[in-house]
């Protein structure tokens, strides 16, 4: 017997040695086919034992022969080793899968163009609850080393979980049976970031056991990950468009239909992340006809961040000199001495608590052996709560004129300023302490049946599921009037509340300081009777004084009516499949047909409030005090039903040469944050007035799809593919804006309504290959690589005006991974890009939002000193790729971010 002994070759720098094997690999969407002439050619090599990266590799092509559907997937090459550090940066080596970031870390998926709310995230089969108010799962909550593989099935049957026109992303934690007797695997590491020179701990564990005749197993594991990080960026808040410039203030228009930036930032964050994870699984063979699985997820993802930013809040009104490009973008004006721009200091605070468990049962039954009874009730729930503050200082800028100079291709500028960090000039403005919680619950049963049979027909499948699904959101807000009691700079602060921050220099641009303040000692100083007086009203005092006393002399968020809701949905499905097999000629074939037919309920619930009152504030044309109606209960039910048929196919033309062919129609319900009935009001004058609010009546997204595949094996863990897919969707949802006139404000009111309907396509080539036959050491050698191509029918065009709907999210991307596996040591280089896409057709300000193209370099390698132990580690973003957001038009610049680069080391024992 020959060994290639590739697990003993094992590590030196950890982003998973792993995920180069797992990540061009695509497993499973097995139909239980039979086997085909495809296996004869290894047939021959069942004498040869290949561990490590290759049997990775290997085994994921080994499922993809044997695949009907269009499936990838990744899968670990050892237990509690699946590759990189969270979930998201795994997948997104997947073929069609790109990522989301924040604060660097991969957390929202993105497959064929369709983005988090359009993907379905199962863990072990079971549907997954998330802490955020839609249905877009963060992968973030996950550490890597609690899943044994992931797949992404493309292409749809009868008998796959509906919901996800985009994809179905199959997470599978490892199973104690699986791997008979005891086994053990941990690893500690410490985890630096290029932003902090703080060190943190990442722990890991996994343990399992059988008992002799391998009938019952156990296993559990437990992972804690700590992140210290400096973050930075530069933002502008967005631009307003549609700006008419009167430069002295006569009456005529200087400058007409222009773009301003609505502010300009420069912020600093302190983060730290800490995430607990642990798992534990149950087998039990309780007879020849009834085995029993039991498994239990819980993680807690908390995130602690404080921010301290500069900003400069643009009043068209006192611009007295500007001038704008060919796209109407202005990129260098003046402000008036007397406009009162003030320098703001701003402390505020991004925190996340995120905590989600699930635990199922399943019971799988077989009378015969032909027949086969799966029996499966879950419950998953997430929640997060969390309450954060805004408070901003200004400094007045008087008798100069501020001058700002957007400097395309370089950062922004605010020059002709008074010093930044001058804690006699501190004047208070406003504060803001909110809060959200959000819990999901979903539970869940499902009953699954195969007959088998030894002719064409090789097997029906059947079944129901149920789902009942709450999603509950409550806001919380500082009561009025006490936010914007201060706003107009208009108060003069105690300058022994300040102390001098310092940015160091934010992406490379000059260094500059501004003051800081501790948010509690400030908010006790705006009960201050020297404070308040200032105010020179005293009505307006006295209902400060009313409510301060009564909010129990602080600025804490209270319960918000017209923030909160819920939605409760009930879904039930049912579905018939049909698997056949036979020949055509010398060339054998496979086939899944079947139908589903789901049903969804919802209820709605919420508040309705009417608008009464909105009173300019004095002396500050950028704040509004609105009034409201006391809340009054609302709910509103909605169901629809559908047949969802599909059909897929696979043909065997040679013992290397595999084509695939697959037609289903899939739905995605509309994300729950769309059907509340919650409404959101923004008093930002002038011209940023914002009313957004749920719509409860919204149909799902209708797709008919068409894949078809061809891949050539060129040998156990080499391969090259091509795929292409075409996709028409209707009932896409759009931000649908119209403006309305309330009191002599002009508002953007937004509601989500099912508009038009669209067309994507495009294409997929992967190719994958290990040099194997070279002279060593040069066998070590493998690489992959793959590329995804996306198009629409309605594409995103930036001179058209706002309102035109476009798909949101689509974009091109690519990867690439050189690896070598010799002896003890395992290397592995890796590069992910991702295009520039449309992340909003209406963001900021009514605005577009487009994400710029990324691409990031990954390291990671170990060396294997014995069998049981190596030491590994990894470099994350190896070039600090700084991730960049832009509205209509390039030089309109949103957000620049610097996240930095992460390095961790450590070492890994198996047993």
């Amino acid at each position: 017997m020959i060994k290639v002994h590739g697990r003993r070759h094992a590590t030196l720098l950890l982003m998973g040695a792993s995920l180069v094997s797992l990540c061009a690999g695509t497993a499973a969407f097995a139909q239980d086919a039979a086997p085909s002439s495809l296996q004869s050619d290894t047939a021959a090599a069942d004498d040869i034992i290949v561990t490590g990266t290759r049997a990775s590799l290997s085994k994921a092509l080994d499922i993809k022969r044997e695949t009907i559907g269009v499936v990838d997937s990744i899968a670990a090459e050892d237990i509690g080793k699946f590759p990189d550090q969270n979930v998201a940066e795994s997948l997104q080596r997947i073929t069609g899968v790109s990522i989301d970031r924040s604060g660097g870390e991969g957390r929202f998926i993105t497959v064929r163009g369709f983005g988090p709310e359009f993907n379905t995230v199962l863990l072990n089969g079971r549907l997954l609850a998330t802490e955020n108010s839609g249905r877009e799962f963060s992968f973030d909550i996950l550490p890597s080393e609690v899943l044994s593989a992931a797949e992404v099935y493309k292409s749809a049957t009868a008998e796959q979980q509906d919901g996800g026109i985009g994809s179905t992303v199959m997470l599978r934690t490892a199973r104690p049976l699986d791997n008979p007797g005891f086994h053990f695997s941990g690893s500690a590491a410490a985890k630096f970031d290029s932003t902090r020179d703080k060190a943190a701990p990442v722990i890991s564990g996994i343990v399992s056991n059988t008992n002799a005749d391998e009938t019952f197993g156990v296993l559990a594991s437990f992972n804690y990950d700590k992140r210290i990080s400096r973050f930075s960026n530069v933002n502008t808040s967005g631009w307003i468009t549609g700006q008419n410039l009167d430069f002295d203030k006569n009456g005529t228009v200087d400058l007409a239909n222009v773009a301003l930036p609505r502010t300009y930032n420069t912020t600093v964050e302190r983060n730290t992340r800490e995430r607990i994870t642990a798992t534990i699984g149950f087998d039990w063979i309780v007879s020849d006809k009834l085995k029993l699985q039991l498994d239990g997820l819980y993680t807690q993802l908390k995130v602690d961040s404080w921010s301290n930013q500069l900003g400069f809040y643009t009043d068209p009104g006192d611009i007295i000199d500007a001038t704008a490009n060919e796209n109407g973008t202005v990129t260098h004006f003046v402000r008036s001495a007397g406009g009162g721009l003030a320098s703001d200091n701003i402390v505020f605070d991004s925190p996340r608590d995120a905590k989600t468990y699930q635990i199922g049962l399943n019971a799988r039954y077989t009378p015969g052996d032909r027949t086969t009874i799966d029996f499966d009730i879950s419950h998953s729930r997430a929640k997060e709560g969390y309450t954060s503050v805004f408070y901003v200082v200004g400094e007045k800028n008087a008798g100069v004129n501020p001058t700002f100079d957007l400097n395309p291709g370089s950062l922004p500028t605010i020059t002709n300023i008074l010093p930044t960090d001058d804690p006699s000039r501190a004047v208070l403005h406003c504060c803001s302490e909110r809060g959200s919680k959000v819990s999901d619950d979903i539970t869940s049963l499902r009953i699954d049946g195969k007959q088998e049979f030894d002719t064409v027909l090789k097997s029906i499948r059947f079944g129901a599921v149920g789902t009942r699904r709450k999603k509950d959101i409550t806001s919380l807000l500082t009561p009025d009037p006490l936010g914007c009691f201060y706003c107009g700079y208009f108060a003069s602060a105690d300058p022994g509340l300040f102390t001098t921050f310092n940015d160091g220099g934010v992406l490379g641009g000059a260094p500059m300081s501004w003051l800081t303040y501790d948010p509690v000692k400030l908010a006790q100083y705006y009960g201050n009777p020297a404070a308040v007086s200032q105010k020179g009203d005293q009505t307006a005092e006295d209902a400060f004084n009313a409510v301060y006393a009564a909010n129990g002399y602080s600025m804490r968020p209270t319960y918000d009516p017209r923030g909160s809701g819920s939605v409760r949905e009930y879904t039930a499905a049912a579905y018939l499949q049909a698997e056949l097999g036979g020949d055509l000629g010398d060339h054998p074939w496979n086939a899944v047909v079947g139908a589903r037919y789901v049903y969804t309920n919802t209820l709605a619930r919420g508040n309705s409030v009417q608008l009464l009152n909105i009173t300019q504030n004095p002396g500050d044309p950028t704040a509004g005090v609105a009034t409201f109606s006391p809340p009054v209960p609302v709910s509103e039910k909605h169901n629809y039903s559908y047949v969802l048929p599909s059909a897929t196919f696979r043909v065997n033309w040679t013992d290397k040469l595999v084509t695939r062919a697959a037609f289903s129609r899939t739905l995605t319900r509309p994300t729950l944050s769309n059907l509340t009935l919650s409404k959101s009001y923004d008093f930002r004058p002038p011209q940023s007035n914002t009313i957004s609010s749920g719509n409860p009546g919204l149909k799902p997204y209708l797709a008919w799809n068409a894949d078809i595949a061809a891949d050539y094996f060129i040998g156990k863990t080499s391969y090259v593919s091509v795929a292409g897919f075409y996709k028409w969707v209707d009932n896409f949802i759009s931000q649908v804006t119209t403006t309305e006139t309330y009191f002599g404000f002009d508002f953007n009111v937004t509601r989500p309504e099912n508009t038009r309907k669209s067309k994507v396509y495009g294409f997929e080539v992967a190719a994958q290959y290990t040099f194997d036959k070279l002279p060593a050491p040069f066998d070590g050698f493998g690489v992959l690589a793959n590329y995804t191509k996306v198009k629409s029918s309605t594409s995103f065009d930036p001179s058209i005006a706002s309102g035109i709907f476009s798909v949101e999210g689509l974009s091109d991307s690519a990867n690439a991974v050189l690896f070598y596996e010799k002896g003890p040591v395992q290397l592995r280089g890796a590069y992910n890009w991702r295009d520039k896409f449309l992340a909003r057709a209406r963001g900021l300000n009514g605005e577009p939002e487009n994400v710029d193209s990324y691409g990031q370099y990954d390291l990671s390698g170990s060396f294997k000193f014995t069998e049981n132990f190596a030491v590994f580690g990894e470099v994350v973003n190896l070039t600090n790729k700084h991730r960049r957001t832009f509205s209509r038009y390039d030089e309109r610049l949103i957000q620049l971010d610097d996240t930095g680069r992460r390095v961790s080391v450590g070492v890994r024992a198996t047993f």
